[in-house]
Protein backbone atom coordinates (compact mmCIF):
# COMPACT_ATOMS: atom_id res chain seq x y z
CA UNK A 1 0.00 0.00 0.00
CA UNK A 2 1.08 3.42 -0.52
CA UNK A 3 1.92 6.17 1.94
CA UNK A 4 0.48 9.60 1.39
CA UNK A 5 1.77 13.12 2.50
CA UNK A 6 -0.83 16.10 2.87
CA UNK A 7 0.77 19.13 3.83
CA UNK A 8 -0.49 22.87 3.89
CA UNK A 9 0.45 25.58 1.46
CA UNK A 10 -1.42 29.08 2.34
CA UNK A 11 -4.66 27.88 0.55
CA UNK A 12 -3.46 25.19 -1.38
CA UNK A 13 -3.27 21.45 -0.55
CA UNK A 14 -0.74 19.43 -2.17
CA UNK A 15 -0.89 15.63 -2.10
CA UNK A 16 1.55 13.56 -2.48
CA UNK A 17 3.23 10.38 -1.26
CA UNK A 18 6.33 10.34 1.47
CA UNK A 19 8.85 8.04 -0.08
CA UNK A 20 11.61 5.86 2.27
CA UNK A 21 14.88 7.84 3.70
CA UNK A 22 16.55 4.76 2.33
CA UNK A 23 17.41 3.97 5.42
CA UNK A 24 18.40 0.32 6.30
CA UNK A 25 16.22 -1.62 8.88
CA UNK A 26 17.04 -4.23 11.18
CA UNK A 27 17.16 -6.72 8.21
CA UNK A 28 18.44 -5.15 5.84
CA UNK A 29 15.23 -4.46 4.40
CA UNK A 30 14.66 -1.16 2.27
CA UNK A 31 11.03 0.27 2.01
CA UNK A 32 10.65 1.10 -1.89
CA UNK A 33 10.11 4.34 -3.31
CA UNK A 34 6.15 5.09 -3.34
CA UNK A 35 4.74 6.86 -6.69
CA UNK A 36 3.36 11.08 -6.61
CA UNK A 37 0.08 10.99 -6.74
CA UNK A 38 -2.65 13.66 -6.33
CA UNK A 39 -6.14 14.56 -6.01
CA UNK A 40 -7.43 13.53 -9.85
CA UNK A 41 -4.97 10.23 -9.69
CA UNK A 42 -6.38 6.78 -8.94
CA UNK A 43 -4.61 4.68 -6.28
CA UNK A 44 -2.40 1.59 -8.28
CA UNK A 45 -1.45 -1.44 -6.73
CA UNK A 46 2.25 -1.53 -4.78
CA UNK A 47 4.64 -4.36 -6.25
CA UNK A 48 5.99 -5.46 -2.42
CA UNK A 49 4.85 -8.26 -0.28
CA UNK A 50 1.93 -10.07 -1.64
CA UNK A 51 2.48 -12.63 1.32
CA UNK A 52 -0.67 -12.18 3.93
CA UNK A 53 0.86 -12.84 7.07
CA UNK A 54 3.13 -9.74 6.29
CA UNK A 55 1.97 -6.58 7.19
CA UNK A 56 3.49 -4.75 4.29
CA UNK A 57 0.29 -6.50 2.73
CA UNK A 58 -1.89 -4.16 4.67
CA UNK A 59 0.69 -1.48 5.29
CA UNK A 60 -1.55 2.18 4.61
CA UNK A 61 -0.01 4.93 6.05
CA UNK A 62 -1.33 8.28 5.34
CA UNK A 63 0.90 11.59 6.62
CA UNK A 64 -0.92 14.97 7.01
CA UNK A 65 2.11 17.29 8.11
CA UNK A 66 2.07 20.65 9.15
CA UNK A 67 3.31 23.39 6.88
CA UNK A 68 5.84 24.42 9.24
CA UNK A 69 7.72 21.04 10.08
CA UNK A 70 10.95 21.44 8.58
CA UNK A 71 12.24 18.40 6.05
CA UNK A 72 14.76 17.11 9.07
CA UNK A 73 11.76 16.20 10.68
CA UNK A 74 9.81 14.70 8.57
CA UNK A 75 12.48 12.30 7.28
CA UNK A 76 13.70 11.41 11.46
CA UNK A 77 9.96 10.46 11.92
CA UNK A 78 9.50 8.21 8.40
CA UNK A 79 12.51 6.41 9.45
CA UNK A 80 11.73 5.45 12.68
CA UNK A 81 7.99 5.12 12.27
CA UNK A 82 9.97 1.93 9.52
CA UNK A 83 11.92 1.00 12.09
CA UNK A 84 8.81 0.46 14.20
CA UNK A 85 7.28 -1.61 11.76
CA UNK A 86 9.87 -4.14 11.59
CA UNK A 87 10.67 -4.26 15.06
CA UNK A 88 6.94 -4.43 16.29
CA UNK A 89 4.90 -5.20 13.48
CA UNK A 90 6.76 -8.85 12.43
CA UNK A 91 6.10 -10.27 16.26
CA UNK A 92 4.34 -13.56 15.51
CA UNK A 93 1.30 -12.58 17.22
CA UNK A 94 0.27 -9.53 16.09
CA UNK A 95 -2.93 -8.81 14.35
CA UNK A 96 -1.96 -7.30 11.50
CA UNK A 97 -5.51 -6.62 10.64
CA UNK A 98 -5.72 -4.14 13.19
CA UNK A 99 -2.24 -2.12 12.54
CA UNK A 100 -3.62 0.01 9.42
CA UNK A 101 -4.09 2.55 8.48
CA UNK A 102 -2.47 4.33 10.51
CA UNK A 103 -3.11 8.40 10.12
CA UNK A 104 0.17 9.97 11.32
CA UNK A 105 -0.01 13.99 12.46
CA UNK A 106 3.03 15.69 12.58
CA UNK A 107 2.83 18.84 14.26
CA UNK A 108 5.63 21.74 14.89
CA UNK A 109 6.10 22.21 18.78
CA UNK A 110 6.78 25.34 18.26
CA UNK A 111 4.26 26.94 15.52
CA UNK A 112 0.39 26.46 17.01
CA UNK A 113 -0.93 28.51 13.52
CA UNK A 114 0.31 25.60 11.60
CA UNK A 115 -1.37 22.84 13.63
CA UNK A 116 -4.65 24.69 13.91
CA UNK A 117 -4.48 24.79 10.05
CA UNK A 118 -3.60 21.06 9.31
CA UNK A 119 -7.56 20.69 11.77
CA UNK A 120 -10.11 20.90 9.14
CA UNK A 121 -7.70 19.10 6.43
CA UNK A 122 -7.41 16.22 8.55
CA UNK A 123 -11.36 16.22 9.61
CA UNK A 124 -12.45 16.71 5.95
CA UNK A 125 -10.20 13.83 5.07
CA UNK A 126 -11.96 11.93 7.64
CA UNK A 127 -15.22 12.79 6.63
CA UNK A 128 -14.85 11.66 3.72
CA UNK A 129 -12.70 8.17 4.24
CA UNK A 130 -14.69 7.30 6.91
CA UNK A 131 -18.26 8.97 7.11
CA UNK A 132 -18.56 9.65 10.47
CA UNK A 133 -17.51 12.20 12.99
CA UNK A 134 -14.22 12.05 14.83
CA UNK A 135 -14.66 10.74 18.62
CA UNK A 136 -11.66 11.46 20.66
CA UNK A 137 -12.19 9.36 24.42
CA UNK A 138 -15.69 9.60 23.71
CA UNK A 139 -16.50 13.18 22.61
CA UNK A 140 -16.85 14.79 18.97
CA UNK A 141 -14.04 17.63 18.38
CA UNK A 142 -16.09 20.73 16.84
CA UNK A 143 -13.54 20.47 13.88
CA UNK A 144 -14.59 17.43 13.04
CA UNK A 145 -18.33 18.07 13.42
CA UNK A 146 -20.59 21.20 13.60
CA UNK A 147 -23.14 20.48 17.07
CA UNK A 148 -22.95 22.35 20.09
CA UNK A 149 -22.08 19.79 22.46
CA UNK A 150 -19.11 19.24 20.33
CA UNK A 151 -18.04 22.72 20.38
CA UNK A 152 -17.62 23.22 23.84
CA UNK A 153 -15.50 19.33 24.42
CA UNK A 154 -13.37 21.20 21.59
CA UNK A 155 -13.38 24.28 23.89
CA UNK A 156 -12.51 22.22 26.79
CA UNK A 157 -9.77 19.74 25.20
CA UNK A 158 -9.05 20.70 21.67
CA UNK A 159 -7.78 18.63 19.37
CA UNK A 160 -4.07 19.07 17.43
CA UNK A 161 -3.74 22.28 19.78
CA UNK A 162 -4.57 22.35 23.51
CA UNK A 163 -7.09 25.40 24.72
CA UNK A 164 -4.02 26.91 26.41
CA UNK A 165 -2.09 26.83 23.18
CA UNK A 166 0.02 24.02 23.34
CA UNK A 167 0.78 21.69 20.63
CA UNK A 168 -1.03 18.69 21.72
CA UNK A 169 1.20 15.93 22.75
CA UNK A 170 2.72 12.76 21.08
CA UNK A 171 -0.12 10.29 21.40
CA UNK A 172 -2.46 7.46 19.76
CA UNK A 173 -5.89 9.18 19.48
CA UNK A 174 -8.09 6.76 18.32
CA UNK A 175 -9.36 3.34 19.00
CA UNK A 176 -8.89 1.38 15.75
CA UNK A 177 -11.36 -1.37 17.14
CA UNK A 178 -13.70 1.42 17.44
CA UNK A 179 -12.76 3.82 14.66
CA UNK A 180 -11.67 1.43 12.21
CA UNK A 181 -7.82 3.70 12.34
CA UNK A 182 -5.08 4.35 14.42
CA UNK A 183 -4.58 8.49 14.87
CA UNK A 184 -0.98 8.82 15.26
CA UNK A 185 -0.18 12.44 16.32
CA UNK A 186 3.56 13.15 16.45
CA UNK A 187 5.56 16.24 18.05
CA UNK A 188 8.53 17.37 16.75
CA UNK A 189 11.31 18.05 19.14
CA UNK A 190 14.31 20.80 18.92
CA UNK A 191 17.20 19.36 16.78
CA UNK A 192 19.84 18.36 17.14
CA UNK A 193 19.63 18.67 20.80
CA UNK A 194 16.87 15.94 21.46
CA UNK A 195 17.34 14.13 18.12
CA UNK A 196 16.87 11.12 20.28
CA UNK A 197 13.29 12.06 21.43
CA UNK A 198 11.81 11.91 17.66
CA UNK A 199 13.54 8.29 17.65
CA UNK A 200 12.23 6.75 20.83
CA UNK A 201 9.08 8.70 21.22
CA UNK A 202 8.28 7.63 17.97
CA UNK A 203 9.02 4.23 18.89
CA UNK A 204 6.52 3.98 21.93
CA UNK A 205 3.90 5.45 19.82
CA UNK A 206 4.18 2.42 17.29
CA UNK A 207 4.63 0.17 20.23
CA UNK A 208 0.83 1.25 21.40
CA UNK A 209 -0.25 0.44 18.04
CA UNK A 210 1.26 -3.21 18.39
CA UNK A 211 -0.26 -3.38 21.83
CA UNK A 212 -3.67 -2.42 21.02
CA UNK A 213 -3.53 -4.63 18.05
CA UNK A 214 -4.11 -7.99 19.79
CA UNK A 215 -7.92 -6.47 21.07
CA UNK A 216 -10.39 -8.37 18.66
CA UNK A 217 -13.01 -9.09 20.88
CA UNK A 218 -14.86 -5.87 21.82
CA UNK A 219 -14.85 -2.58 20.36
CA UNK A 220 -15.93 -0.75 23.38
CA UNK A 221 -13.18 1.62 24.13
CA UNK A 222 -13.75 0.95 27.95
CA UNK A 223 -13.58 -3.06 27.66
CA UNK A 224 -10.05 -2.40 25.56
CA UNK A 225 -8.82 -0.57 28.21
CA UNK A 226 -9.81 -3.68 31.04
CA UNK A 227 -8.01 -5.93 28.58
CA UNK A 228 -4.82 -4.10 28.13
CA UNK A 229 -4.34 -3.92 32.35
CA UNK A 230 -5.32 0.25 31.91
CA UNK A 231 -8.04 -0.55 34.99
CA UNK A 232 -5.77 -2.78 37.17
CA UNK A 233 -5.48 -0.30 40.16
CA UNK A 234 -7.06 -0.52 43.58
CA UNK A 235 -10.10 1.43 42.59
CA UNK A 236 -11.36 -0.57 39.30
CA UNK A 237 -12.56 2.26 38.11
CA UNK A 238 -9.31 4.13 37.85
CA UNK A 239 -7.41 4.45 34.45
CA UNK A 240 -3.60 3.51 34.89
CA UNK A 241 -0.63 4.18 33.19
CA UNK A 242 1.95 1.57 34.88
CA UNK A 243 1.45 -1.82 32.39
CA UNK A 244 0.79 -0.39 29.29
CA UNK A 245 2.76 2.70 29.53
CA UNK A 246 5.79 0.88 31.42
CA UNK A 247 6.48 -1.85 28.33
CA UNK A 248 5.59 1.20 25.72
CA UNK A 249 8.64 3.02 27.81
CA UNK A 250 10.93 0.13 28.39
CA UNK A 251 11.10 -0.93 24.75
CA UNK A 252 11.16 2.29 23.34
CA UNK A 253 14.43 3.31 25.44
CA UNK A 254 16.18 -0.67 24.81
CA UNK A 255 15.18 -0.42 20.82
CA UNK A 256 16.25 3.16 20.33
CA UNK A 257 19.71 2.00 21.77
CA UNK A 258 19.43 -1.14 20.03
CA UNK A 259 19.75 0.69 16.83
CA UNK A 260 21.93 3.27 17.36
CA UNK A 261 24.12 0.67 18.86
CA UNK A 262 24.70 2.19 22.09
CA UNK A 263 23.51 0.06 24.84
CA UNK A 264 24.99 3.03 27.50
CA UNK A 265 22.50 5.11 26.35
CA UNK A 266 19.94 2.61 27.45
CA UNK A 267 21.35 2.32 31.14
CA UNK A 268 22.28 6.36 31.60
CA UNK A 269 17.83 6.86 30.65
CA UNK A 270 16.73 3.91 32.52
CA UNK A 271 19.18 5.57 35.71
CA UNK A 272 18.20 9.07 35.34
CA UNK A 273 14.44 7.88 35.18
CA UNK A 274 14.56 6.35 38.33
CA UNK A 275 17.20 8.27 40.07
CA UNK A 276 17.98 12.03 38.44
CA UNK A 277 16.38 14.69 41.15
CA UNK A 278 13.83 17.34 39.53
CA UNK A 279 12.30 20.13 40.02
CA UNK A 280 8.62 19.27 39.98
CA UNK A 281 8.93 17.04 42.71
CA UNK A 282 10.79 18.97 44.94
CA UNK A 283 14.55 18.56 43.63
CA UNK A 284 13.82 14.77 44.26
CA UNK A 285 13.96 11.66 42.53
CA UNK A 286 10.75 9.49 41.53
CA UNK A 287 12.14 6.78 43.50
CA UNK A 288 12.34 9.07 46.43
CA UNK A 289 8.58 10.33 45.47
CA UNK A 290 6.93 6.91 44.93
CA UNK A 291 8.69 5.60 48.19
CA UNK A 292 7.91 9.02 50.70
CA UNK A 293 4.20 9.18 49.21
CA UNK A 294 3.85 5.61 50.01
CA UNK A 295 1.43 5.60 46.47
CA UNK A 296 1.75 2.43 44.71
CA UNK A 297 2.41 1.79 41.17
CA UNK A 298 -0.76 0.72 39.80
CA UNK A 299 -2.82 3.42 41.58
CA UNK A 300 -0.98 6.18 40.24
CA UNK A 301 -3.52 7.51 37.49
CA UNK A 302 -3.42 9.34 34.23
CA UNK A 303 -5.04 12.14 35.92
CA UNK A 304 -5.79 13.87 38.92
CA UNK A 305 -2.98 12.44 41.22
CA UNK A 306 -2.33 14.29 44.25
CA UNK A 307 0.88 16.34 44.41
CA UNK A 308 3.64 15.48 43.73
CA UNK A 309 2.99 12.34 42.12
CA UNK A 310 1.87 12.50 38.19
CA UNK A 311 1.58 10.08 35.59
CA UNK A 312 5.35 10.18 34.31
CA UNK A 313 6.04 8.48 37.27
CA UNK A 314 4.01 5.87 36.30
CA UNK A 315 5.36 5.48 33.18
CA UNK A 316 8.97 5.34 34.14
CA UNK A 317 9.20 3.39 37.25
CA UNK A 318 6.64 1.32 35.43
CA UNK A 319 9.28 0.80 32.59
CA UNK A 320 11.67 -0.45 35.58
CA UNK A 321 8.71 -3.10 36.78
CA UNK A 322 9.27 -4.70 32.89
CA UNK A 323 12.42 -4.33 33.17
CA UNK A 324 12.62 -6.27 36.37
CA UNK A 325 10.25 -8.83 34.85
CA UNK A 326 12.36 -9.31 31.81
CA UNK A 327 15.47 -9.96 34.29
CA UNK A 328 13.78 -12.87 35.14
CA UNK A 329 11.37 -13.89 32.30
CA UNK A 330 13.01 -12.23 28.46
CA UNK A 331 11.14 -9.98 27.24
CA UNK A 332 9.66 -12.38 24.37
CA UNK A 333 7.61 -13.09 27.44
CA UNK A 334 6.27 -9.50 27.55
CA UNK A 335 5.79 -9.35 24.14
CA UNK A 336 3.74 -12.66 23.88
CA UNK A 337 1.35 -11.49 26.53
CA UNK A 338 -0.96 -9.48 24.74
CA UNK A 339 -1.99 -12.16 22.33
CA UNK A 340 -3.79 -14.13 25.46
CA UNK A 341 -5.63 -10.96 26.36
CA UNK A 342 -8.81 -11.74 24.53
CA UNK A 343 -9.38 -15.27 25.95
CA UNK A 344 -8.26 -14.26 29.55
CA UNK A 345 -7.89 -11.25 30.27
CA UNK A 346 -5.01 -8.80 31.93
CA UNK A 347 -4.90 -10.61 35.40
CA UNK A 348 -5.17 -14.17 33.95
CA UNK A 349 -2.42 -13.69 31.34
CA UNK A 350 -0.17 -12.08 33.73
CA UNK A 351 -0.39 -15.10 36.08
CA UNK A 352 -0.28 -17.38 33.05
CA UNK A 353 2.96 -15.69 31.63
CA UNK A 354 4.86 -15.07 34.84
CA UNK A 355 3.65 -17.47 37.48
CA UNK A 356 1.96 -15.26 39.96
CA UNK A 357 -0.12 -12.46 40.36
CA UNK A 358 0.51 -9.00 39.32
CA UNK A 359 -0.13 -7.48 42.98
CA UNK A 360 2.43 -10.29 44.32
CA UNK A 361 4.80 -8.99 41.46
CA UNK A 362 4.40 -5.70 42.54
CA UNK A 363 5.09 -5.88 46.28
CA UNK A 364 8.29 -7.90 45.37
CA UNK A 365 9.29 -5.01 43.19
CA UNK A 366 8.82 -2.73 45.92
CA UNK A 367 11.42 -4.19 47.73
CA UNK A 368 13.54 -4.38 44.40
CA UNK A 369 13.56 -1.24 45.03
CA UNK A 370 14.97 -1.04 48.68
CA UNK A 371 18.04 -2.71 47.40
CA UNK A 372 21.29 -0.16 47.10
CA UNK A 373 21.45 1.79 43.96
CA UNK A 374 24.04 0.00 42.32
CA UNK A 375 22.52 -3.36 43.26
CA UNK A 376 19.19 -2.06 40.79
CA UNK A 377 21.49 -1.06 38.24
CA UNK A 378 22.82 -4.59 37.77
CA UNK A 379 19.69 -6.10 36.27
CA UNK A 380 20.15 -3.51 33.01
CA UNK A 381 23.93 -4.93 32.56
CA UNK A 382 22.30 -8.26 30.66
CA UNK A 383 20.35 -6.32 28.10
Amino acid sequence: MKSYFIIIFSLTITFCSVDSDGSNISDGTILSDEEIINESTSETPNDEDNSTTSYLDNREIKYFIASTVSNEHQEMLKKWVAISEELYFTQPNVVIENLYPIYLVQLDRNNSESALALEPVYCEYLEEEHKKLFIQDSYDSSRCSDNEDSREDYERYGLFVEPDGRIAHSQISSSVQRDGYNLFISKTHDLPEHASSMGYVTLHEMFHIFQNSHITSTTEVDEVYKLLGRYSGDNPEDDVPWWQEGAATYFSYIDYARTINDMSWFKNEMECALLCEFDSYGNKSRLEILKETGVKLNNITYGGNPEPINKQIGYEIGAWFVAYLVNEHGEDKILDIYSLYDEFGFEKSFEMQFGKDYSTYLEEFYEFLDLPEDQIMKILSSK
